[in-house]
C-alpha cells in the first residue's frame, strides 16, 4: 500500500507542467515591456526550477523502490520512473528556454538604452554643432583682424630691418658681442647667479662657431633686433622673432650647426626672462646636444651652456640637479682657463649658491673661499667682485655661528667701502659710525661725503 501512495503521488504532480495552453500568444508578447517579459521569465524559470527539483527527488524514490521488488512488480515503477524522467528532460529543455529568452530580453533592454544614449547624444552635437557654428563665424572674424595684423607688423619689421640695414645696427661689441670680424652670429650665454648677467655675453666675444660659412646678413640683423628686444625687456616681441631665425638657421645650415646652439640659448634666455623655465631647460638641453657634438665635451661652450642649464634648473627649485650641471661646467672651466682664473671664481661662487640651497654651509665657504683668493689675486681686494665675494662668506660664516671670524670680515668689507666711498681719513670707521648714529638720532644734517658714503653703503647691505 505504501508503494502505490509513492507511485501515485508523483503521477499528481505531472499536471503542474505548463503546457502550450497555459503560454501567452506571441501577438500579445509584443504588447508587454522589456521589464514585465523579464518579470514573467524570471518567475516561469522559478516554476521550472521547482519542478525539475520535485521531479529528481520523485526519480531517485523510484528507484529506491524498484531496488527492492522482483520482476513481477518492478514493471510498474519503471515505468513511472520512465515517465518521470522524460518530463524530467523536458522540464530542463523549458529552463533553457526560458534562460535563452531571459537574455535575449536583457539584449533588447541594453539596446533600448544605447538608442535611447544615441537620441540624446545626437541632440547634444545637434546643440554642439550651432554653438561651434557661432564660434566658427566668431573665428573667422578674428582670423581677418589677426591677418590685417599680422600685415601691418610684417611692414614694420621690414621697415626696422631696412633702417637697421641701412645704419648698420650691430650693437657695441663689449655690451652684446652681436659679430666679430668674420661676421659670425655671437655666442650669448647669460645666466650667472652670482654676478652681473651681461658678464656671460660680454666674455663671450671671441668664442664664436668654427664653421666656414658665415651667417646671411638677414639673419645678424633679426638676431641684433632679437638683442635689442631682450635688453628692452620686450620679450613678447623677442621669442617669435628668435623663433623665425631658429628655424631659417636649421633649413639653411642644419639642425646640428653651431649657429642653431646660439640661437637655443638665445632662445632659452627669453623664455628665462618670461619665467618659463621648463622650456628654456628644453632649449638648452638641446643647444648643449649640438655643442658636445661640435666642439667635444669640454669646450668652453660647453661649460657656458652648462652654467645656463644650472642656472635654469635652480629657477626651478631643482638644485641637485643644478648642481651637477654646475660641477661639471667648473670642471671644464679648470681644464681649460686653468684655476686662477675669473670665469673659474665666478662658477664657484654659482656652486656656492646652489649649495646654500641645499643647505651644505661647509661647501659653501670652501668654493667661497677659493672664489675670494683667485678675485684678490686677479681683481685686487679693492675690485667690486671681490667685495661681493667677501660680503657672501661673512654670511656663510654668519649662518654657521662663526661670528668673531665674520664679524672681521665685515670689518675689513665696512673698511674698503669706506676708503673708496672718500671717508675721512683722520677718523676711524667706528668713529664716523658713532658720529652719523648721533646726527640721525638728533635729527642732525649730514654733509655731502657722508651722504654720498651713506648711499654707497647701501649697495652692499646684508
Amino acid at each position: 500500500m505504501s508503494h502505490q501512495t509513492a507511485a501515485t503521488r508523483p503521477q499528481s504532480r505531472f499536471s503542474l507542467v505548463p503546457d502550450d495552453s497555459n503560454r501567452p500568444s506571441t501577438r500579445k508578447m509584443t504588447t508587454i515591456s522589456t521589464e514585465e517579459m523579464t518579470t514573467i521569465l524570471k518567475t516561469a524559470q522559478q516554476g521550472l526550477s521547482l519542478l525539475r527539483d520535485e521531479h529528481s527527488t520523485i526519480s531517485r524514490t523510484l528507484e529506491a523502490i524498484t531496488s527492492g521488488l522482483n520482476d513481477d512488480e518492478i514493471s510498474l515503477p519503471r515505468e513511472k520512473n520512465a515517465q518521470v524522467n522524460e518530463n524530467f528532460e523536458k522540464l530542463m529543455t523549458g529552463i533553457e528556454e526560458t534562460s535563452l529568452m531571459m537574455l535575449v530580453a536583457q539584449m533588447m533592454k541594453s539596446d533600448d538604452l544605447r538608442n535611447q544614449k544615441t537620441r540624446d547624444l545626437q541632440k547634444l552635437l545637434n546643440e554642439e554643432n550651432g554653438w561651434l557654428r557661432e564660434e566658427l563665424a566668431y573665428t573667422q572674424k578674428r582670423l581677418q583682424e589677426s591677418e590685417s595684423a599680422v600685415v601691418r607688423l610684417e611692414e614694420e619689421l621690414n621697415q626696422l630691418r631696412f633702417v637697421d640695414s641701412m645704419k648698420n645696427v650691430i650693437c657695441d661689441t663689449h655690451t652684446t658681442s652681436l659679430a666679430d670680424e668674420s661676421s659670425r652670429i655671437p655666442i650669448i650665454d647669460v645666466l650667472d647667479l652670482g654676478f652681473d648677467p651681461e658678464e656671460d655675453m660680454n666674455n663671450n666675444n671671441n668664442d664664436q662657431s668654427n664653421s666656414s660659412n658665415s651667417a646671411p646678413s638677414r639673419l645678424q640683423t633679426l638676431n641684433a633686433l632679437v638683442i635689442q628686444y631682450i635688453r628692452e625687456g620686450r620679450t613678447e616681441i623677442a621669442g617669435p622673432l628668435c623663433k623665425q631665425a631658429l628655424e631659417e638657421l636649421m633649413s639653411t645650415s642644419g639642425k646640428e650647426h653651431p649657429d642653431v646652439a646660439t640661437m637655443l640659448n638665445v632662445l632659452a634666455m627669453v623664455y628665462r626672462d618670461q619665467q618659463k623655465y621648463k622650456e628654456a631647460s628644453g632649449y638648452l638641453e638641446q643647444a648643449l646636444a649640438i655643442r658636445e657634438k661640435c666642439f667635444g665635451e669640454n669646450d668652453q661652450l660647453v661649460a657656458s651652456t652648462l652654467n645656463n642649464m644650472a642656472i635654469v634648473f635652480g629657477k626651478r627649485g631643482k638644485y641637485r640637479e643644478a648642481e651637477v650641471y654646475c660641477r661639471r661646467a667648473l670642471k671644464i672651466r679648470e681644464m681649460v682657463f686653468g684655476e686662477n682664473d675669473p670665469d673659474v671664481a665666478k662658477q664657484l661662487n654659482n656652486l656656492a649658491l646652489l649649495c646654500l640651497h641645499q643647505g651644505k654651509y661647509e661647501e659653501v665657504e670652501d668654493c667661497h673661499r677659493k672664489a675670494l683668493k683667485i678675485l684678490e689675486k686677479l681683481e685686487g681686494i679693492d675690485d667690486t667682485n671681490t667685495l661681493k665675494t667677501q660680503n657672501q662668506l661673512a654670511s656663510i660664516l654668519l649662518k654657521q655661528g662663526k661670528y668673531e671670524e665674520a664679524q672681521g670680515v665685515y670689518k675689513t668689507i665696512l673698511t674698503k667701502i669706506h676708503k673708496k666711498s672718500g671717508g675721512n681719513e683722520g677718523k676711524s670707521l667706528w668713529e664716523v659710525a658713532e658720529e652719523r648714529q648721533r646726527k640721525m638720532e638728533n635729527g642732525e644734517k649730514m654733509d655731502m661725503v657722508e651722504t654720498r658714503q651713506l648711499e654707497y653703503l647701501e649697495k652692499w647691505r646684508l
